[in-house]
């Protein structure tokens, strides 16, 4: 089996392996058919590192003494202490300018954090307000300056539906995942009428609640009940084009 994998062209293709965990049959096999899987990431590491850093934020705290602690995945790029990098999107969709005090990578202290290590970061706030615990909500990044980030209300990707119990049109509602965003959307236009379980369509959404930090190329995956459809974002509606068409 584990030879076979390159051979496989069809992303339809899914191979199930027998394991047990108690006497670890299978496990060597699975073990070597990940390893031989083409990386799904766009680009290669090094080209990644190279990128101006990116940070998912999945958690944050209020450490005694030490202030407020960050943790997450670092995207792409080298995060390094005393660095300077903004914070957003807020509910206001702006970007806060904050500094990187110390860093941590499995509980021991690092000087640098680089593309695809889990990181604790240290921040403070470059402004006279403090920053508190407050002033998060899920979906929020650490970026690079140098990319110049956006807060992001509408987006266009093409979709394929996976199972859906009757038919979609304009104003269905569901949730999309996409990385640490979590949040309900809104269909606002279809390349077509309707669309049913298996069908694959162009479909533009708007985010309902607050403006997200999202890349052109990322997938998205959208959930409601047992609603699934996978997608690529392939267009971003900036809000200044957003507030010409109105």
């Amino acid at each position: 089996m584990c030879i076979r994998d390159r051979s496989i062209t069809s992303d339809r293709i899914c191979p199930i392996f027998h394991i047990s965990s108690v006497t670890n049959k299978g496990v060597p096999e699975l073990t070597k058919f990940m390893y031989l899987l083409k990386n799904r990431t766009r680009g290669s590491a090094a080209s990644l590192l190279k990128q101006p850093a990116e940070f998912d934020i999945q958690e944050h705290f209020l450490v005694s003494g030490v202030g407020l602690v960050v943790s997450g995945v670092v995207r792409q790029g080298v995060i390094k202490p005393n660095q300077t990098m903004l914070l957003g999107p807020d509910r206001t969709k702006q970007f806060r300018p904050i500094s990187i005090r110390s860093i941590h990578v499995n509980r021991v202290q690092a000087v640098e954090a680089y593309t695809g290590q889990f990181a604790c970061l240290c921040i403070k706030s470059l402004k006279k307000d403090t920053l508190n615990r407050s002033d998060f909500r899920k979906g929020m990044c650490i970026v690079d300056p140098a990319l110049k980030p956006e807060a992001i209300w509408e987006f266009e990707a093409d979709i394929v539906i996976l199972h859906h119990a009757t038919t979609i049109k304009p104003g269905y509602q569901a949730v999309v995942h996409c990385g640490v965003v979590r949040q309900a959307v809104n269909i606002k236009e279809m390349g077509s009428d309707l669309l049913r379980t298996g069908d694959k369509g162009q479909v533009r959404f708007r985010i309902m609640y607050n403006p997200e930090y999202i890349k052109k190329g990322s997938t998205i995956l959208l959930r409601e009940g047992r609603t699934k459809i996978l997608g690529v974002i392939t267009e971003l509606f900036k809000e200044q084009e957003l507030q010409a068409n109105t």
